[in-house]
């Protein structure tokens, strides 16, 4: 492996949550001094769970109900109750998640290299690289910008042909052991109950997680 970039770090204020370069994970208000002032104006209201293809229709009817920028979908924990934004959920739950099951695995990391790249639900999707905010397709795509981010973070990167591409969606495609329904989440207490998880997320996935923790934030 060559020289990590892209760290992550945790902190000493008894935070788990780590994060990486200047992304920060909302722990506490000496951290994130818009704390005490987001509290004051959002309120956590309901998990509205699984969007998928239906991603554009959830959200308009979300605006219809409460106005556009009078609203937010956040991932809660109880020691987050104002939630994590959607990039540093991503960072600090998603591919954290990613990275904790990876790095014990050097045999799949080894088959993801052997590829030129990996994409979710479209060819589109590589042009996102490793930012989390860039999504062009007709659902959202996390799990394809997570591995991108923990073999960067690892000096790792893709070493096959570039038209070798590593599909991660459903059951029949080469990297479906590396979607999120199967990947394990890093701490199964964070996890809400009951689950929100689709039917093809396993229990405790980092699926599982990121529905099940997704909520609706309304502007007080």
């Amino acid at each position: 492996m060559g020289s990590k970039s892209g760290h992550f770090a945790k902190h000493d204020v008894g935070c788990s949550a780590p994060v990486r370069g200047n992304d920060v994970c909302n722990c506490t208000p000496a951290i994130f001094p818009e704390r005490e002032k987001h509290e004051q104006r959002w309120e956590r209201r309901f998990r509205p769970g699984y969007f998928g293809r239906r991603r554009d229709e959830k959200i308009a009817s979300l605006n219809s109900k409460y106005g556009e920028g009078n609203w937010q979908l956040r991932w809660y924990t109880h020691s987050l109750p104002e939630g994590l934004e959607f990039v540093n959920a991503c960072i600090v739950k998603y591919e954290f998640s990613y990275l904790m099951w990876l790095q014990d695995r050097p045999d799949d990391l080894d088959f993801i290299c052997s590829y030129g790249e990996c994409i979710d639900n479209a060819m589109t999707n590589i042009e996102s690289g490793l930012d989390y905010t860039k999504q062009e397709a007709f659902s959202t795509h996390i799990q394809d910008i997570a591995i991108r981010n923990v073999l960067n973070f690892l000096g790792m990167k893709f070493e096959g042909p570039k038209d070798k591409i590593l599909v991660i969606r459903s059951a029949d495609t080469e990297g479906y052991r590396f979607g999120p329904g199967n990947v394990p989440f890093y701490d199964l207490s964070l996890i809400e109950k009951p689950s929100k998880a689709p039917q093809w997320a396993n229990p405790g996935s980092v699926e599982d997680f990121w529905q099940s923790n997704k909520f609706v934030y309304v502007r007080k």
